[in-house]
């Protein structure tokens, strides 16, 4: 946040005028759900900041220490940093919290004197959080460091790292692959039937949870697409497929992996995964952590959002493994963020050719360029995975080929092309058996339909809500709203009345705006609403809360509580005499 004016801000509409354009910027991307939709003004932008549940959602960004330190400051109208210090509490991190939360504009003013917003102490007294009481016992300023955590070599654990990053892009290309030669039926609901789950992971060799993770990310990746036959939508490559066997195997990874960051809610939001990750320090320290231990530290990082739990730390732990981000338990040194150019030099290089045995099988020494991925997928099966793929040709697989526009000429001159060996007797007398077998049907991955169906994914069955939930805007739209509200600074302010300090032009406005301000700064407010009886009347009211379409207030002059409907009130004005 910018520095802090040489008179302090009244209000809090003031404090947010006079925020910078990179601080403003800021408050928008940590509080996103204050720029949808778009304020027309810096009075609705903080009036929405004072909102229960944008209060609620700000708290949730906040670290075990900081909402400590909203927790204590909530009980005052007012606060200096230094009061806040308690036994173990150095002032450096309260004064270092308190800032925070002015810049999340959950308290207002300069650094020397913060008002929280009235509503934060509504948020902390209907909330129970199973926590000690607010000031007592303060958690620790500093985020949990596991020193005591098992060490392992860097260099070790990137290597090992890297062979699951060469495993995913492999098992990724095998799982787009076969729905291109046998398209995956969806139900109803959009997900594949469970036998064809368990199928599905035992071609990857993973368990039905993880192969289910792997469909996601293919699908979120673009790789995979929902189209239709004549009885059911299923998942065909798309486009984009085609290209991303075109890159390197690096990009091919970085591609996958921020689809699994970005665009995949279903394992998590990407701004949760990422902190998670965090948890492991350096990459060249090697650190070994457990779910209890991911789980400590986003229970320090962000203690009042929902969802925490060991197995959701586990889940995390297991994907980030196969996912080539980590490996024997600790943080490789390319995958924060993820580094094309450092993962290079640690895979292998594409070949083109594979050895042919007379079992009928085919061994590829390395992973194939993608022409030769295709080819050998499209002939054979895969039958094992290691250092070495080992594809097994069958008649099955063979009158498959057939089914999408391979002769005998063509299967037998490929073949010869891709093996380094001559071609096996046998395979050839298998191959040329396919003349004398009865033409199978049109496959329903054949060449037209394929072609046909490869067009980018435009639509799933099923949208994940939680991918809305985390739908935010981004930053081409927050600098439009920024832009907006610096264009309101930028008009000149009406003509103010000489006692008052305010504009009487905006008297009949919405009154919303002044009534959430006269909250904030206690100040008395001229009211006109209709009473129950349908008279317009007018009173002097200390507002003390506006929450879902209620005002709360007393009397400015016999001090009588009194509750009233937001709809009723037609005009709200504050008073400021003197000015």
């Amino acid at each position: 946040m910018g520095p802090s004016p040489a008179v302090p801000p009244r209000t809090l509409t003031q404090m947010l005028r006079e925020l910078d354009a990179p601080a403003l910027t800021q408050l928008l991307i940590d509080r996103p759900d204050l720029a949808v939709p778009a304020p027309t003004g810096f009075a609705e932008l903080a009036s929405r900041a004072t909102t229960r549940h944008s209060i609620t959602l700000a708290l949730q960004r906040l670290t075990a220490f900081e909402v400590w330190v909203a927790g204590v400051a909530s009980g005052s109208r007012a606060f200096k940093p230094a009061d806040l210090v308690v036994d173990g509490v150095e002032l450096a991190d309260v004064e270092h919290a308190s800032e925070r939360l002015r810049s999340l504009a959950l308290a207002w003013g300069d650094s020397a004197v913060l008002r929280p917003v009235r509503a934060l102490s509504n948020v902390f007294e209907k909330t129970v959080s199973g926590s000690e009481p607010l000031g007592q016992s303060p958690p620790l300023a500093q985020p949990p460091t596991f020193t005591d955590a098992e060490r392992r070599d860097p260099t070790l654990v990137t290597k090992a790292a890297a062979g699951s990053a060469f495993e995913l892009v492999r098992r990724m290309d095998c799982l787009v692959e076969h729905c291109d030669h046998q398209p995956l039926r969806l139900r109803r609901d959009g997900g594949p039937a469970t036998r064809d789950l368990r199928l599905l992971a035992e071609m990857l060799d993973v368990r039905s949870a993880a192969a289910v993770t792997h469909l996601d990310i293919v699908r979120t990746a673009g790789l995979l697409g929902v189209s239709s036959d004549e009885r059911d939508d299923i998942l065909v490559p798309t486009a984009a497929f085609d290209n991303w066997q075109r890159l390197d195997l690096q990009a091919q990874w970085v591609q996958l992996v921020e689809a699994w960051f970005e665009r995949q809610p279903s394992t998590g939001l990407g701004w949760v995964k990422r902190l998670a990750l965090g948890a492991f320090g350096p990459p060249d320290e090697g650190r070994v952590l457990t779910p209890a231990d991911v789980r400590a530290w986003l229970d320090w990082q962000r203690p009042r959002r929902p969802g925490r739990t060991d197995r959701q730390a586990a889940d995390l732990l297991e994907q980030a493994s196969w996912l080539g981000l980590t490996g024997l338990g600790a943080l490789a040194t390319y995958a924060m963020p993820p580094d094309a150019n450092a993962l290079a030099a640690l895979l292998p290089e594409r070949v083109e050719h594979v050895v042919v045995q007379a079992d009928f099988t085919a061994i590829a020494p390395g992973p194939l360029t993608p022409q030769a991925a295709h080819d050998l997928g499209t002939l054979a099966d895969v039958e094992s995975r290691g250092g070495a793929t080992v594809y097994r040709f069958s008649t099955e697989s063979l009158q498959r080929a057939r089914a999408l526009g391979w002769d005998s000429d063509t299967i037998l001159a490929t073949l010869q092309s891709r093996s380094r060996t001559p071609l096996p007797q046998p395979l050839r007398y298998l191959v040329g058996d396919l003349d004398r077998l009865k033409p199978p049907p049109a496959a329903e991955g054949s060449w037209d339909a394929t072609h046909r169906h490869r067009q980018p994914l435009r639509a799933s069955a099923q949208v994940p809500t939680e991918l809305a939930a985390d739908a935010y805007p981004d930053a081409a739209e927050i600098a439009r709203v920024v832009e907006v509200l610096r264009k309101e600074e930028a008009d000149p302010p009406p003509s103010t009345d000489a006692h008052t300090g305010s504009s009487w032009g905006d008297v009949f406005d919405s009154p919303l705006g002044a009534l959430r301000e006269a909250v904030e700064t206690s100040e008395v407010v001229w009211c006109g609403y209709v009473d129950k009886a349908g008279r317009r009347t007018e009173r002097l009211f200390k507002i003390a809360s506006v929450e879902e379409g209620l005002v709360e207030a007393r009397d400015a002059k016999t001090d009588e509580s009194m509750q009233l409907p937001l709809r009723r009130i037609t005009a709200a004005h504050i008073l400021r005499p003197g000015a």
